[in-house]
């Protein structure tokens, strides 16, 4: 019953799911799973992304719905609206195991204003779409790209660690497809490696979020989409900010099974994207803001024991523990970010130490360790 209100006051105050057009009416309401992908410019390359998802299981396709949003701004060029057109004409005559809709974002009435139009925007228009076809909270959203390919066990191994472990939201391993551009091939290789190397420092600091945030990796239920908000809508970094919301709320599982391929072209579409990082590292050989100390982690891993052991003491004694074991830098950041007032707050509304670590971890959130990496470095 709360579940349906939820749903329901989602729908009314954040969902956008009326936004563009389906190519066609969906018979259904009871789909398990749905994989959504914003589809820009992508001719090239999405049909292969859908060949992939067609040799899963295929009882698990019967049950399956894929939503491509093809969408444009107003102002872009004549030729990604082309072939966003084209794309579409060649994909509603396709047939597939798996039920799919197209929505149209493109098209003269349904092109996006040019202040929204984005790879955010596109994935929560197919994300919201969703929530009026699925079987119960408990469906499972996809998130992927146009231009990426899945294994053949990847709805297989979704459905296991879903069923299996509890799980309300999850990261899956992944790795870039070959590049025939040999400065590429090195780029995309060591910029994996630096993506999982960052992450697991920060798991192996103690905070919840330490799992690398790429679109297309990740994957919840209906239930935690809904009670974190929804997809953030940013032009860039979109996943970024959407799984830090799915963290404070839940826990983010780790699949380690390889079953996400995205592409590794360098087009500079988005700001921080890989895109952005290959046209980068083709410069400078080398990727900004992104080197970060074994010191800078050591700092917040002692941050994250203090607070751990702090439950028991009162305002003046933790800061007077974080003073005598931080540096004096890490002392400044986090005097910035006002800790004396936000550790006050937080002992005045925890009930319990499972809860004071919780509004501890949901204010030193994934983009104030990123902040905190950066200050130190």
């Amino acid at each position: 019953m709360n579940d349906t209100i939820h749903l329901k006051k989602y729908l009314k105050k954040r969902s956008i799911h009326k936004v563009g057009k389906p190519h066609k009416q969906i018979q259904r309401n009871n789909y398990k799973f749905f994989i959504v992908i914003p589809c820009y410019n992508e001719f090239e390359y999405i049909f292969d992304t859908l060949e992939s998802i067609n040799i899963q299981d295929q009882n698990l396709l019967n049950n399956t719905l894929v939503v491509v949003i093809i969408n444009h701004s107003i102002d872009d060029a004549i030729t990604i609206k082309e072939n966003n057109s084209k794309t579409y004409s060649e994909l509603i005559k396709k047939e597939y195991i798996f039920d799919f809709i197209a929505i149209d974002c493109f098209s003269n009435k349904n092109e996006l204003p040019n202040q929204l139009a984005g790879v955010g925007y596109a994935r929560k228009i197919g994300l919201d779409f969703c929530l009026n076809y699925a079987l119960d909270d408990k469906s499972i959203f996809c998130s992927l790209d146009a231009d990426t390919l899945v294994d053949k066990n990847y709805l297989n191994i979704i459905d296991c660690q879903f069923n299996g472990n509890n799980v309300n939201a999850a990261v899956i391993n992944f790795k870039h497809q070959k590049s025939n551009n040999p400065i590429i091939e090195e780029g995309i290789r060591k910029y994996e490696l630096l993506l999982k190397s960052i992450a697991q420092k920060i798991e192996d600091t103690g905070s919840p979020y330490g799992y690398v945030s790429m679109g297309s990796t990740i994957v919840c239920n209906m239930k935690s989409y809904i009670a974190c908000g929804g997809m953030n809508t940013k032009k860039a970094t979109e996943d970024f900010y959407f799984l830090q919301s799915l963290a404070k709320y839940t826990r983010i599982y780790k699949i380690k099974d390889l079953l996400v391929f995205p592409s590794s072209r360098d087009e500079n579409r988005v700001y921080l994207g890989t895109g952005f990082r290959m046209d980068e590292y083709s410069k400078n050989k080398a990727f900004k803001n992104l080197d970060f100390s074994n010191y800078s982690y050591n700092e917040i891993k002692k941050i994250n024991n203090i607070i751990d052991q702090s439950w028991m003491l009162n305002n003046q004694d933790i800061i007077k523990k974080l003073n005598q074991e931080l540096d004096s830098r890490s002392i400044a950041f986090l005097n910035k970010k006002d800790i004396d007032n936000m550790l006050y707050k937080f002992k005045n509304n925890a009930k319990n130490k499972s809860q004071f670590k919780l509004f501890f971890n949901q204010w030193f959130d994934a983009l104030s360790i990123m902040q905190f990496l950066k200050y130190l470095n």
